[in-house]
C-alpha cells in the first residue's frame, strides 16, 4: 500500500494538469483569439472601432435585421452580407465614379431636366424685356380695347379728306404701325374679343395703311384713295362684318413680322407717349386730372416696350438691347400704377425710367 502512494500522487497530478491545461486553453479562445467577436467598450464620444477583419460598413437607416447575438446577420432570413446598406449611392457611383452629392438646392435643376433658358419661346413671348410668356402680361384686355379705340378714332379723322390726310402724312405711319401690333396681340390674347377670328385682317390692313403713307407716292390722290378704303374695312371688322374681298392672312404673326420689322415706327409711337406725359403731367394734381388718360399711355408704353425684343425686330437675342429696353417696360408699369393710385412720386420714377432708357439705348442702336 505504502509503495504504490507516490504512483498515485503522479498520476493524480498528471490529470489534474491536463484538466488545468485544458481549462486555459479554452479561457484563451473565448479571451484572447484575434479573429473572435469581442464586444468593445464605447463612451458617449466615441464611436466603437471595428475589428480586422470586419467591413466598415455604415450602419442602415431604418433597416431591420435579425440574428441571434453573436450569429449572422439576415434579412427576412436571407444572410445580410448580400444587400449593399446603400444601393442607390452605390449605383450612383458606378455612373460617375465618385459619391454624388444627393441633397438638391431649392434653386437647382437636376440634371437631364430643361431648364427655361433652353426652351425654345413661343411665337408671342418676346425675350427679356417683356418678362412675361403671355400677351395678357403685356396689356390686359381693357387697355388693348382702349387703344385700338383710340387709333381707330385718329384713322377716321385722318382718312376723312385729303387734306388732312395730306397735312399728318408722317404721323399715320406709326399709328397705323400700333393698331398693327395690337391686332397681332387680339390673335394671341386668351380673352375674348367679338372680332377676334378676323383680327389677322385688320392686322395686315393697319400695317398696309403704314406702308402706303411711307412709300414714295404716299402724297397722292391714289394713296389716300387707297388708305381710306383699307380704313373703311377695318371699320367694318372692328363692327362686327365679315371681311370682303380680302385674300386669306396668315393666322398668326410675330409683332415684328406684323410691322415688317419696321421698329422706327413702333419707337415713334414710344416716343409720342412719352411727349404727351411730359407736357401733361406736371404736378399731383395734374395727375388725377388725367389719371385715366395717363393709366392708358403706361399701358400702352408696356406693351410697346414689351414687344421691342421680339424675333422679328432686327436686334432680337441681342442681350444689351434687351436690358435697355427692359426699364421701358417698368417704367410704363410705373405709370399706369401711379395713375391709378394717384401716386405722384411714382409717376416720376416712371417717366424717369422711359427717358433713361431711351436716351440710353439710341445712341447704341439707331433703327
Amino acid at each position: 500500500m505504502n509503495s504504490s502512494l507516490p504512483i498515485q500522487r503522479f498520476c493524480s497530478g498528471v490529470v489534474l494538469a491536463c484538466v488545468c491545461g485544458l481549462l486555459v486553453s479554452i479561457a484563451g479562445c473565448g479571451g484572447s483569439n484575434e479573429g473572435a467577436a469581442k464586444g468593445p467598450a464605447t463612451t458617449n464620444d466615441s464611436k466603437p472601432k471595428p475589428e480586422k477583419g470586419e467591413s466598415k460598413r455604415p450602419k442602415s437607416d431604418g433597416t431591420k435585421t435579425e440574428g441571434t447575438a453573436g450569429g449572422p446577420k439576415s434579412i427576412d432570413g436571407i444572410p445580410y452580407d448580400v444587400f449593399f446598406d446603400k444601393p442607390l449611392t452605390l449605383a450612383a457611383n458606378t455612373q460617375t465614379g465618385s459619391a454624388p452629392n444627393t441633397t438638391v438646392a431649392a434653386n437647382d435643376t437636376p440634371k437631364g431636366t430643361p431648364s427655361a433658358d433652353t426652351t425654345t419661346p413661343p411665337k408671342d413671348a418676346p425675350k427679356e424685356a417683356g418678362g412675361g410668356s403671355s400677351v395678357k402680361d403685356m396689356i390686359d384686355q381693357e387697355s388693348l380695347s382702349n387703344e385700338i379705340k383710340n387709333v381707330r378714332n385718329y384713322l377716321a379723322g385722318k382718312t376723312a379728306s385729303m387734306s388732312t390726310y395730306n397735312s399728318s402724312l408722317l404721323e399715320i405711319a406709326p399709328e397705323a404701325a400700333t393698331l398693327a401690333v395690337l391686332a397681332a396681340a387680339v390673335t394671341k390674347h386668351p380673352d375674348n374679343f367679338s372680332w377676334k377670328k378676323n383680327a389677322k385682317y385688320v392686322r395686315d390692313l393697319a400695317w398696309k395703311i403704314g406702308e402706303t403713307t411711307l412709300s414714295k407716292d404716299g402724297k397722292t390722290k391714289n394713296s389716300f384713295d387707297s388708305v381710306s378704303e383699307m380704313y373703311a374695312k377695318i371699320d367694318d371688322i372692328l363692327n362686327g362684318s365679315e371681311p370682303a374681298g380680302l385674300p386669306d392672312a396668315e393666322a398668326d404673326k410675330n409683332f415684328g413680322e406684323a410691322v415688317g420689322g419696321n421698329l422706327v415706327a413702333i419707337m415713334k409711337r414710344i416716343k409720342k407717349s412719352e411727349e404727351v406725359l411730359k407736357a401733361t403731367i406736371s404736378s399731383e394734381s395734374g395727375l388725377k386730372k388725367e389719371a385715366e388718360k395717363t393709366a392708358q399711355e403706361g399701358a400702352v408704353l408696356t406693351f410697346l416696350g414689351s414687344i421691342l425684343t421680339d424675333p422679328g425686330f432686327s436686334w432680337d437675342g441681342d442681350a444689351e438691347f434687351a436690358a435697355l429696353a427692359k426699364p421701358l417696360v417698368e417704367g410704363g408699369k410705373q405709370i399706369s400704377e401711379a395713375a391709378k393710385s394717384g401716386n405722384f412720386a411714382l409717376y416720376g420714377e416712371g417717366i424717369i425710367k422711359v427717358s433713361t432708357s431711351c436716351n440710353n439705348c439710341h445712341p447704341k442702336f439707331k433703327p
